[in-house]
């Protein structure tokens, strides 16, 4: 008798876990509220362009990559893919601008940044019990960042 009642209790714990994770990733509030524009194209001196890239979200995003493509025949082509200088971290309702180096002898080219969203309450604990339950262990409890995930914000340029 007693076997069952964990058992019982194991299930819903389970299934409460389960429900949690599905609830906390559907909900999403940041989807679509990130946006990424081209400003100028570089100049004689400079072959650097800028782009500026909006949060509108509550949450804060970090910016993981940065990613400059040209187009061939046989579609997009990495160029260069490097990580953004300080400051990454772009704060809600904020705005940053990315200095880019523009691709010699390209008429169509864009630029792509992978970021992260933060994580806050329920949400970073789901993501902090997934991992445990995914290693079967609590010893990454504590090295589970505020920021996950990997969407894209993508600017295209024509010259």
């Amino acid at each position: 008798m007693k076997r069952r009642g964990i058992l019982i209790t194991g299930i819903a714990v389970v299934l409460f876990t389960v429900a949690c994770l599905w609830f906390g990733r559907s909900h999403s509030d940041l989807a679509g509220k990130v946006a990424l524009t081209f400003i100028s194209h570089g100049t004689n001196q400079s072959s650097q362009a800028k782009f500026r890239l909006y949060n509108d979200s509550a949450r804060a995003i970090f910016l993981s990559w940065m990613i400059v493509e040209t187009n061939s025949p046989t579609g997009w082509r990495v160029l260069q893919r490097f990580e953004p200088k300080d400051p990454r971290v772009v704060y809600g309702g904020k705005a940053q601008d990315l200095p880019v180096s523009v691709p010699p002898d390209s008429e169509r080219w864009r630029l792509t940044v992978v970021y992260g969203t933060e994580n806050r309450g329920p949400v970073l604990l789901m993501t902090r019990v997934e991992l445990a339950i995914r290693n079967r262990s609590t010893s990454g409890w504590q090295s589970v960042g505020v920021f996950t995930g990997h969407d894209l914000a993508i600017s295209e340029v024509s010259q």
